[in-house]
């Protein structure tokens, strides 16, 4: 196989490997990216959660003060009524003082609901606190095993980057030009086999004018229709992987 077609072809490979550990990093960091959104919306839910409770206490304190004053008509009626002196008076007073502790008896019950209310709603905050202390402890857990793995894959990087400065190396410019352009259009692909006079890169027949220059092996040659470079490969000719 012609040389310049074998360096090509161990750079593609290392390229090919660099472009998925770069995915590998880009979808790693997603995931420290989603657990965190998914820990702040909580936390938002957990802070409006909270300003409904204050706001709920303090409607019940209210409430509560409200039954206080209620209470201080009513003793006061029932001292006025011991005080009247007709029996209209004490009639009018006693039918106020039962409406009154009507609206009592309604407001207590009132209350007693809010508080049940209230008592429901700080364990659903204590439940969600503790939730959320759960996700902060999984977003830790996460990070630590994220930044080992951005750490291990950018030491994998940089030893492929060395291999390929070293392969680029030992290509003239011109071809090295070539095949950076194909990678960079060609997603990463630049260097493909014909089988049976059918590039494998874009399944294309080539002419028999290519496939004589091909096997002449003399200098690069190029797809007709898709432009990547070609080469032609035999059965016992399979590449080795040393970039693991």
């Amino acid at each position: 196989m012609n040389e310049r077609i074998e360096v090509l072809r161990r750079l593609q490979l290392i390229d090919t490997k660099l472009k998925r550990l770069e995915g590998d990093k880009l979808y790693r960091g997603y995931d420290v990216q989603k657990k965190q959104n998914q820990t702040h919306q909580k936390k938002t839910e957990l802070s409006k959660l909270s300003e409904e409770i204050k706001a709920f206490h303090k409607n019940t304190t209210l409430k509560e003060l409200d039954l206080k004053s209620m209470e201080v008509e009513i003793n006061k009626l029932r001292l006025q009524m011991n005080q009247v002196k007709t029996n209209k008076e004490y009639s009018a007073t006693k039918t106020e003082i039962g409406g009154k502790e009507a609206n009592k008896s309604v407001l207590e019950d009132e209350i007693l609901g809010m508080m049940a209310k209230y008592e429901e709603m700080k364990q659903r905050y204590k439940s969600f606190e503790n939730e959320i202390e759960h996700e902060n402890t999984q977003l830790k857990e996460l990070q630590k095993q994220v930044d080992a793995d951005m750490k291990a894959t950018d030491a994998e990087i940089n030893e492929l980057k060395k291999k390929r400065d070293n392969y680029a190396s030992m290509i003239d410019s011109d071809a090295l030009k070539e095949y950076n352009r194909l990678v960079s259009h060609k997603d990463a692909v630049a260097v493909v086999n014909v089988v049976n006079k059918v590039c494998q890169g874009c399944f294309m027949s080539i002419t028999a004018q290519t496939l004589n220059q091909l096997m002449s092996g003399k200098n690069l040659t190029f797809c007709h229709s898709c432009g990547r470079i070609l080469y032609l490969e035999s059965g016992n000719e399979e590449l080795e992987d040393d970039t693991k």
